[in-house]
């Protein structure tokens, strides 16, 4: 990745202040986050007894952490401490994060890097959460207008049992017409199969080959997973 998109990543730097006990299920969140520095060290509250029982932080040694953290795991993390740690609860910690207006070169690069590998890493469990989750799926086609019985006949060719048409229109950029050899803008039908998750590869490759691209068709399919459905018993 080109250095000039590397310094488009924003990071925070993350403060907490937590019960001495709350270290090590901190150290534990911030490394599933794929955090890569932190900083830890103890403390003793200034603030006076009535204001520290009024956060739940009665007693005297803190644990201070500061980490840097990509401004898009932000609420991810936020959310994961407040899940598995305390801070849900009257005494469990106070959280704060900064912006940051400056990190040596070669911090940042280090940086940087983590952020993509932290984001690899989410996207592979999204996808494997998908695919435990996920019985059914959502074929969405958009082919010219006219073509959507062609569309309908190659997925029950591959075992579909039908679908749901909606005629509406396309617009493509001047770049991605040139690329594809098609229209910037033309009437379409907009072709929705609900399928099991078993099936999608085969009734996909089917619409491909009848209704894809490279055909009058000029069709563009994908599929989306379904969390929930009702109506669609196997039988």
């Amino acid at each position: 990745m080109p250095e000039q998109e590397k310094l488009r990543i924003l990071f925070r730097m993350l403060i907490t202040i937590t019960r001495e006990e709350e270290e090590k299920r901190l150290e534990e969140v911030l490394q599933s986050m794929h955090i890569p520095i932190f900083f830890q060290a103890r403390g003793q509250g200034t603030a006076p007894s009535e204001i520290l029982d009024l956060f739940g932080l009665g007693g005297t040694t803190r644990i201070i952490t500061t980490a840097f953290v990509p401004k898009f795991l932000v609420q991810p993390l936020l959310a994961s401490l407040h899940q598995h740690g305390s801070f849900a609860h009257k005494g469990g910690g106070i959280a704060i994060t900064v912006p940051v207006s400056g990190i040596q070169t070669h911090v940042l690069q280090m940086l940087n890097d983590e952020a993509r590998s932290a984001v690899e890493a989410i996207q592979k469990g999204d996808e494997a959460e998908m695919k435990e989750k996920s019985e059914f799926s959502l074929i969405w086609v958009s082919v010219e207008s006219g073509c959507s019985d062609d569309v309908i006949d190659a997925a029950r060719s591959a075992g579909a049992r039908g679908g749901t048409v909606v005629k509406g229109r396309r617009r493509n950029s001047e770049r991605a017409s040139q690329h594809f050899g098609i229209p910037i803008q033309e009437e379409q039908d907009f072709v929705m199969i609900v399928v099991p998750r078993g099936k999608k590869g085969e009734i996909m490759s089917a619409i491909s080959q009848a209704c894809g691209l490279r055909t009058e068709a000029h069709g563009v399919v994908l599929s989306l997973p379904v969390d929930d459905v009702m109506g669609l018993e196997e039988g």
